[in-house]
């Protein structure tokens, strides 16, 4: 006699009014006043209804990788990209680069007394590199670098040495050698029209005894960091039948670090007792005017207002 095959009929609809009850609790958790899926479901539309990158947890998160990031790449001096500001900051938040990039420009000044400047765009000095520009149309004036570095924005009065001193790493010493050379460097090629040859420059650094007084490395060594870093550039022109035609200019770092009024203190100060017509010589080769000059000129027009 076969087996007698057992009716499951009761047990599977027990089953699923269980399954369907644990469903039910899985969708909506229980309250005592049953209004738990509802406030769930009002939530969900809130979220849905807020714009990307409105929650301002993530944004805090945002700015302040962003200041880590500006901090890391200044420590390296390398520029800070607006292309790796959106792979590792913002990620999938490209579109809030903006409110991002203000707020931490905030932070920054607010917290470390500095902030991100814009680097000026590479000039186009050969005539190869020129009649590319032209080719393609591009504008210098209006191009953009998308690059930026830390410069500070404290009040000339806290920008002394015991505020803003020389970096302990890798020494004070190697570091105060290292910012005082690329700035007279910076400045003999500002001075002599903002270009100076490869012979013009080895002399000068002769006479310096660069070679002896750079405690950190070789000079041409130092140099190569400079250019690396933008302090400089090195326009090498192909001349046949002949040697290199080498040429050095100031890089967009160093015009931005290493400002006109910055090289005008630096010359006063190693010319020791100048001319009496030393300032209007050195502010016209600078395209500059010192704040003490305007100053008497304002206060003669103001003169000549109260005399009329």
């Amino acid at each position: 006699m076969p087996p007698q095959r057992r009716r499951r009929t009761g047990h599977h609809e027990g089953e699923d009014d269980n399954t369907r009850h644990r469903r039910q609790s899985k969708r909506a958790p229980e309250s005592d006043d049953g209004s738990g899926a509802s406030e769930n479901e009002d939530e969900q539309d809130i979220d849905m209804d807020r714009p990307a990158g409105a929650d301002n947890t993530s944004d805090d998160q945002l700015v302040k990788k962003l200041v880590r990031y500006a901090l890391a790449c200044e420590y390296a001096r390398i520029p800070i990209k607006r292309d790796g500001i959106r792979d590792k900051v913002l990620g999938t938040q490209a579109r809030s680069f903006r409110r991002v990039f203000d707020a931490a420009q905030e932070q920054l000044q607010k917290v470390f007394g500095m902030e991100m400047a814009e680097l000026p765009v590479r000039e186009k000095r050969t005539l190869k590199d020129k009649q590319k520009a032209v080719k393609r149309g591009t504008s210098q004036a209006s191009a953009s670098s998308r690059q930026y570095i830390l410069i500070s924005c404290l009040p000339k009065e806290y920008r002394t040495q015991p505020v803003i001193g020389p970096s302990r790493i890798p020494s004070t010493a190697d570091e105060a050698a290292y910012v005082a050379f690329y700035t007279i460097v910076i400045s003999l090629i500002t001075l002599s029209s903002g270009e100076l040859s490869d012979m013009k420059l080895r002399r000068y650094l002769t006479r310096l005894n660069a070679s002896q007084n750079l405690p950190m490395d070789k000079t041409d060594n130092v140099l190569q960091k400079l250019i690396r870093q933008g302090y400089l550039d090195k326009i090498v022109e192909r001349v046949e039948g002949d040697e290199d035609a080498i040429t050095w200019c100031v890089g967009p770092r160093g015009r931005v670090e290493v400002s006109p009024q910055s090289i005008a203190q630096v010359v006063s100060e190693v010319w020791g007792d100048p001319p009496d017509d030393f300032d209007k010589k050195l502010e016209k080769s600078l395209g500059i005017r010192r704040t003490g000059q305007a100053s008497n000129t304002n206060r003669d027009m103001e003169g000549q207002e109260d005399d009329e």
